[in-house]
């Protein structure tokens, strides 16, 4: 799930502003003041990844796509050509076990002896990844300036890629082949990025070294043999290692033979933490990852960055994440690229404005996963799942909206013509009701009722729930939100809205111990001279306000009655 999101020269964004995510995130603040740049940042992300383009950078607009945000000029600050636009999205990853134990074996290791090391593992709660896009000027293309990743506080980066067009030949045919389930990127059409910086921080590289310390004298004993048979063109030792390419290259034996000799002084010597961490990060250096747009994906051989030890055999034999001497950063990188891909996967966007309901309709044939992002599939949702309209009665009872759901088959000859017809449950007897007759407020309110209860393990953004819809109905969604965050849904909602009835209701949730503070993250989005900010509200125990409400609590209210 989404921990946070750091945004900058991003639409009405200057500075830089971060934006803290919880379970159920509500965005307040006044028009135009940049409460839906926040939705739209994570919607461009989501529509470019799911463009038919295979490897699009950016896409601030496609055909159908969720946000129609213009050329890259208009989501500049100020159209400002001169800057760098930033999206850092941070994520939460103890839901997500494989990046997780990815990321742990490739920071800290697995082996035991890098367990005995005293390593303090619980940075690895979040991750982050930071794209900056430039665009030199109206002649030019839009361009991936950098790439940085961040491991547990946000602050601290472990490693920084930047786009090279200028890659040497010899690197492009080391690049991986790249599978995913819809396309293959070919290899050699591959965007790559180079290592230009790596953390230099002791509790990254502590684990390593003592293991390194550890098995000094081994290492150091592997290297001179493997000098000794090199030396007599002995390839015994030599099998499917990097010494392989040189062997039957006498003109470049010399070459190995120095790197085997750098690396015999470098171990002979009782060597510090400091000099083994210039060491690492130097291998790391000039390394590159493979590119699929904005997201990091696959990884680039660079024999020449290998260091020797990597290839004594106590370390081999290990899998490859726990086997590194040195922190691979480019697996390192491809592990995040996964991540955030992940996460914009789960990520569900509604808009403002859902269509409105019709008398009846045809079953399109497919099963809908979700409602769409304008409510258009929501009939066929509901058509192929009696179950899913059974629990949204449920919960349109809790709410009191007065209505249960029910699905009719029209047509004789065949089922696939149905209408979405309404129970009024306060008539005896019951009254049947069109969808389209009743109030433009429970049609909007509708589908995102049932994607919440559809959803599992979702990220659903939606802007201004409230429209249409009664001032107790909107209290009453917090009740929703509440229960749908919870197992074993585990959803996480980014709400913009303006209902001083909802906050409400998830205040009065709080001082009931149905939610904790941490649940909740109310936001207030205002305008500056250089760029909106973003403050947030805290709750204590009790739901009320630890910070002062910008302006007073919704203080239009009183103003009226004065």
């Amino acid at each position: 799930m989404l921990k946070s999101l750091e945004l900058e020269n991003f639409k009405a964004f200057g500075e830089r502003v971060k934006i803290p995510f919880a379970p159920i995130t509500l965005i307040f603040g006044e028009n135009s003041s940049g409460k839906s740049s926040i939705l739209q940042s994570l919607n461009l992300l989501k529509q470019t990844r799911e463009s038919r383009e295979a490897g699009a950078l950016l896409l601030p607009r496609t055909e159908q796509g969720i946000s129609d945000l213009g050329s890259f000029q208009d989501l500049l600050f100020d159209h400002d050509l001169s800057r760098t636009l930033s999206i850092k999205p941070e994520i939460g990853i103890r839901n997500s076990p494989n990046v997780m134990v990815e990321t742990s074996r490739l920071l800290f290791g697995r082996s035991k002896e890098l367990k005995r090391n005293n390593v303090e593992q619980k940075v690895l709660k979040e991750i982050g990844i930071e794209v900056k896009f430039k665009r030199p000027s109206l002649d030019e293309e839009v361009l991936l300036d950098e790439i940085l990743l961040f491991v547990g506080d946000s602050s601290d980066c472990v490693a920084k890629f930047k786009y090279s067009s200028d890659v040497p030949n010899s690197i492009r045919r080391e690049v991986f082949p790249f599978f995913n389930r819809e396309r293959r990127v070919h290899s050699l059409n591959s965007k790559l990025a180079r290592c230009v910086w790596v953390t230099k921080k002791h509790k990254y590289w502590l684990p390593r070294y003592e293991l390194c310390k550890e098995k000094r004298e081994n290492i150091l004993e592997f290297l001179q043999k493997s000098k000794e048979n090199l030396s007599r063109n002995d390839e015994s030792i030599f099998q499917a290692s990097f010494f392989d390419e040189f062997i039957d290259r006498g003109q470049e034996k010399n070459n190995i033979l120095d790197i085997l000799n750098k690396s015999i002084n470098f171990y002979a010597k009782d060597f510090s933490l400091e000099l083994f961490i210039e060491r690492m990060v130097s291998s790391q250096l000039e390394s590159y990852i493979t590119m699929d747009g904005f997201l990091p994906y696959g990884l680039v051989r660079n024999r020449e960055a290998t260091l020797p030890e990597e290839e004594y055999p106590e370390f081999s034999r290990r899998n490859y994440s726990d086997r590194r001497v040195s922190i691979d950063m480019g697996r390192l990188a491809a592990t995040f690229g996964r991540a955030l891909e992940e996460t914009i996967a789960i990520l569900f966007p509604l808009g403002p404005f859902r269509r409105p309901p019709e008398r009846w309709y045809i079953f399109t044939g497919t099963s809908p996963q979700d409602v769409g992002y304008k409510g258009e599939l929501l009939p066929d949702l509901l058509f192929r799942r009696p179950k899913l309209v059974e629990e949204a009665n449920r919960w349109l009872d809790k709410l009191d909206i007065g209505y249960h759901l029910k699905i009719m088959s029209l047509g004789e000859r065949t089922k696939d013509l149905f209408e979405v017809q309404l129970i009024d449950t306060r008539r005896k007897p019951n009254v049947e009701v069109g969808l389209p007759d009743v109030g433009f407020g429970i049609s909007q309110i509708l589908p995102f009722i049932v994607q919440s209860l559809s959803s599992t393990e979702k990220i659903i953004s939606i802007e201004q729930p409230e429209v249409h819809i009664h001032p107790r109905l909107q209290a009453d969604l917090g009740d929703l939100l509440a229960e749908t965050i919870k197992r074993p849904r585990n959803n996480q909602f980014i709400i913009e809205t303006h209902s001083e009835h909802l906050v409400l209701r998830l205040q009065r949730l709080v001082r009931l111990k149905q939610l904790s503070p941490n649940d909740v993250s109310i936001l207030y989005v205002s305008r500056g001279a250089n760029g909106s900010k973003v403050q947030q509200l805290q709750l204590d125990e009790e739901g009320d306000f630890i910070n002062d409400w910008p302006g007073g609590f919704f203080p239009e209210r009183l103003r009226e009655f004065r």
